[in-house]
């Protein structure tokens, strides 16, 4: 008796060490490492191991293994709301790209430190265009920890930046998701795609969208979701076409005309308001509609009237340098008005 009562209290020892180290493998992002561990203490009934077993593997992406320890940990009396599955994350990622996607907030989390110093957005942009290119040319693997350390590094300037920084540090989140999926963890990735797009629609980058959109539906088509992957593509397409009708050049101008006029946004979202007058402005303009672009001129102007944009004022400058070329002066005058207030 007592050699049996030793033998399952070294065993019990053994599968405690077994599962602490499958925790200390999952907080250093070594997550095949760490399901290892946890299946063998889950074999054992330890604890919630089959809870950790099942998270562990939805973010490797083996859903039917983890299926199997989630229904494990039902019948061990688990809460099913300690473990999301597979489906459950694509289809709140989705539901938070649909948000996106109308520009509805959903600024939903603030970074866990405060920013030392400064930094500039162009020092950001070329730190991760260098891992971009390790991506590309070695793999995910390779750089993931790396665009990781960079993300921490940065991240906290969100707090106290402008658009700039907010699509800065979007990149950043976006490589992040798409060198965790690299590495076969499409469940760390999602976290990552959710928040660049967070942060591309702070900045109302609609092209930085449509990128991230498009990367998620192709990792939900290598992972055998076909359907997610398709709304996926098609939220990234609304933003492509949004992306589109915003550039500065007025190829189509009838075009992005139909498209403009489709974007309404509420009294909070003044900067998409005042970029969307003034793009229609210039786009009736170039149609040679000068009473029109001067009516949508004064619109814009006065909706800027407390909103301090560099983007704005960018395409308010654009707007005005067609206007003295086509002899607008009436519209001229209005967007004089604008910058005489701000100076």
């Amino acid at each position: 008796m007592t050699e049996r009562l030793l033998r399952e209290f070294e065993l019990d020892e053994a599968v405690e060490r077994l599962y602490r180290a499958g925790e200390a493998a999952e907080r250093a992002g070594n997550l095949r490492e760490a399901a290892a561990h946890f299946r063998v203490a889950a074999d054992q009934r330890l604890g919630d191991a089959a809870v950790r077993a099942a998270q562990v593997l939805f973010l490797l992406g083996e859903d039917a293994e983890a299926q199997r320890w989630y229904e494990v940990a039902l019948a061990d009396g688990f809460d099913s709301s300690l473990v999301q599955t597979d489906v459950a994350a694509r289809q709140g990622f989705l539901e938070h790209a649909a948000r996106i996607s109308v520009g509805a907030p959903t600024f939903d989390w603030l970074p866990g430190a405060v920013p030392v110093g400064s930094l500039d957005p162009a020092d950001v942009r070329a730190r991760t265009s260098a891992l971009r290119a390790l991506d590309r040319r070695y793999g995910g693997i390779v750089c993931h920890a790396s665009v990781l350390a960079h993300l921490e590094q940065v991240e906290p300037f969100i707090v106290v930046g402008d658009a700039p920084m907010w699509t800065a540090v979007a990149e950043v989140h976006e490589l992040a998701g798409w060198t965790a999926f690299d590495s076969g963890m499409p469940g760390v990735a999602l976290p990552h795609f959710s928040r660049a797009l967070t942060l591309a629609r702070q900045a109302e980058n609609e092209a930085l969208i449509a990128s991230v959109l498009t990367r998620a539906g192709r990792m939900f088509l290598h992972h055998n979701a076909p359907d997610d992957a398709l709304k996926a593509f098609q939220l990234g397409f609304v933003a492509a076409h949004n992306s589109w009708a915003d550039r500065q050049e007025l190829s189509d101008p009838r075009q992005a005309i139909t498209s403009l006029t489709t974007k309404t946004y509420g009294a909070e979202r003044v900067r998409s308001h005042v970029l969307t007058l003034t793009a229609l402005a210039r786009n009736h303009l170039a149609l040679g509609e000068t009473a029109t672009a001067t009516e949508l001129a004064s619109k814009a102007v006065a909706a800027a009237t407390n909103l301090r944009s560099a983007r704005a004022d960018d395409q308010l400058r654009w707007l005005d340098r067609e206007a003295r070329a086509a002899g607008a002066s009436v519209l001229v005058e209005q967007i004089s008005a604008r910058f005489a207030r701000c100076s």
